[in-house]
């Protein structure tokens, strides 16, 4: 309706909840953040500083806070807020597989991908970051392998450093997965009271 119509619309909501993209949806030809009066603009975080020395019979501005009713009155015809991922998780999968197929063919890369325990902590922009992530990540140990050889070719610590480096690691993994001590000793086939000291010693 906004598109067809052309009213002005103030978008707010989280970062990464897609306020630009819907922005740019509804006036593709608009003047992003340059002032207009012959041609449609929008206004990128708009609640920073809710007010203007012109006008524009087609403004879109976009924010993360509620404008005032008075300021939505003097220059909206309406406002919509876009709820955070975390509201309407149904969402999530169909997002996930857009930027899935978005990154396929971008990065060139055809591998399956697991799409379970995504990262919507940012919206949108974790959500896409995590999608490309674990395309472009290794998907065996041998090419994990390679890539450290590679690493330490250029760059390395000491033994005890680097070892300390890829204790902290796996066992912050390991954390994150099993989150109890017990079942990360038994996965590990390490001493529960050797696993306690380590973790404590590395900080994790």
């Amino acid at each position: 309706m906004a598109k067809e119509l052309k009213l002005s619309i103030y978008i707010w909501g989280e970062r990464g909840v897609g306020k630009s993209f819907l922005a740019r949806y509804i006036s593709p030809d608009a003047i992003i953040n340059k002032l207009s009066t012959t041609k449609p603009i929008i206004i990128e975080d708009f609640d920073k500083n809710p007010s203007l020395n012109f006008k524009n019979p087609f403004l879109i501005a976009t924010g993360t806070k509620p404008l005032s009713k008075e300021t939505i009155k003097k220059y909206f015809s309406i406002d919509i807020e876009l709820k955070p991922l975390k509201e309407h998780k149904e969402d999530i999968l169909e997002f996930a597989n857009y930027f899935k197929s978005q990154a396929q063919k971008e990065l060139k890369i055809q591998k399956e991908i697991s799409l379970e325990n995504l990262d919507i902590s940012e919206n949108l922009n974790s959500l896409k970051r995590d999608i490309y992530k674990r395309l472009l990540l290794p998907s065996d140990k041998e090419e994990i392998f390679d890539i450290l050889k590679d690493i330490y070719k250029t760059n390395h610590k000491t033994y005890e450093e680097e070892l300390c480096l890829f204790e902290r690691t796996l066992f912050s993994a390991m954390k994150e997965k099993y989150t109890s001590k017990l079942k990360i000793s038994e996965k590990l086939k390490i001493n529960r009271v050797t696993l306690t000291k380590k973790m404590r010693q590395l900080d994790v």
